[in-house]
């Protein structure tokens, strides 16, 4: 048995500091002569993202959920540069697409106030026009320092990742800011 100083209330005499070491090296001693043998899982199951792990005395561990894949972009489209010039992005439309600009014409990307937290869209510059995508009144755009927010020139990808209400990250090719 374990004699502890704050339970006592005093110091402890050497006899029970002796007794605190030899009960450790007691226990210790046990666990050396029978050490924990393992027991391998007797089988595994997946079940769609759900693994559970089973053993031979009907212990289980899980499930647990398997990280998969985000397969995105899900949906490729061509992006045209209407009438105004601008497109405005809708997370109902937008969610994990990849779009494609092959103009000539300069293209301005509206990106919403709100989204799904893991709402990202990817646009590529196909032609000499470039996707510029501007901060708003209630929409802060954060790309690179010494670049601008918009692509690079052909072959550049950009996309655009929703962070929380009224901010979104650009991550990609951006143009060189060479007017500092």
């Amino acid at each position: 048995m374990t004699t502890y100083r704050r339970v006592k209330g005093s110091n402890l005499t050497a006899d029970e500091v002796d007794d605190n070491f030899e009960g450790h090296e007691d226990r210790i001693a046990a666990i050396e002569d029978a050490p924990l043998v393992a027991v391998p899982p007797s089988n595994m199951a997946v079940a769609g993202t759900q693994w559970t792990i089973y053993y031979p005395d009907g212990l289980t561990f899980g499930p647990f959920t398997l990280p998969q894949g985000n397969f995105r972009p899900a949906i490729v489209g061509t992006l045209d540069a209407g009438t105004d010039g601008v497109y405005t992005v809708s997370g109902a439309v937008d969610f994990n697409r990849y779009w494609r600009y092959d103009s000539g014409s300069d293209l301005t990307i509206e990106l919403p106030v709100t989204a799904t937290a893991d709402m990202e869209v990817s646009f590529r510059q196909v032609g000499a026009g470039p996707l510029i995508f501007p901060d708003s009144t209630d929409v802060t755009v954060n790309g690179y320092e010494g670049f601008l927010n918009q692509t690079a020139g052909p072959g550049s990808v950009v996309t655009c990742k929703f962070v929380e209400e009224g901010v979104w990250d650009l991550i990609g090719r951006l143009a060189e800011d060479v007017t500092a």
